[in-house]
């Protein structure tokens, strides 16, 4: 079983809005992984990325941000619906997972250049 999401330590070079659009998947995937064991639901790697892949698209795209060509901005609106989000649908069961993976992407997003 993958451990729980960490921002990854990258040099500040690296941290575009492209890397941290993909980040966001990995985390949400770590975050629905671990969902899916709190709720006892079985899910295969595979289900799991097309759903969050999905999941993340739409909330991008209903922000009115650009998924391909992400902002620093944008990335900050999406996150916020998908927390939003998350907490309706998970209750007070998923907020300490929330609220960690929540935080680890926030340690990417605030060294976006603006």
């Amino acid at each position: 079983m993958p451990a729980t999401y960490k921002a990854p330590a990258v040099p500040a070079s690296k941290i575009t809005p492209q890397f941290v659009r993909n980040e966001l998947l990995t985390c949400f995937e770590s975050a629905n992984r671990e969902f899916a064991r709190v709720l006892k639901q079985p899910v295969t790697d595979e289900a799991l990325k097309q759903q969050v892949r999905q999941f993340v698209t739409t909330v991008f795209s209903q922000c009115g941000v650009s998924f391909e060509k992400p902002t620093k901005v944008g990335i900050t609106t999406a996150i916020e619906q998908c927390k939003k989000n998350a907490e309706a649908m998970m209750g007070p069961k998923g907020s300490e997972i929330i609220r960690h993976h929540y935080a680890e992407m926030m340690k990417l997003v605030t060294r976006l250049p603006a």
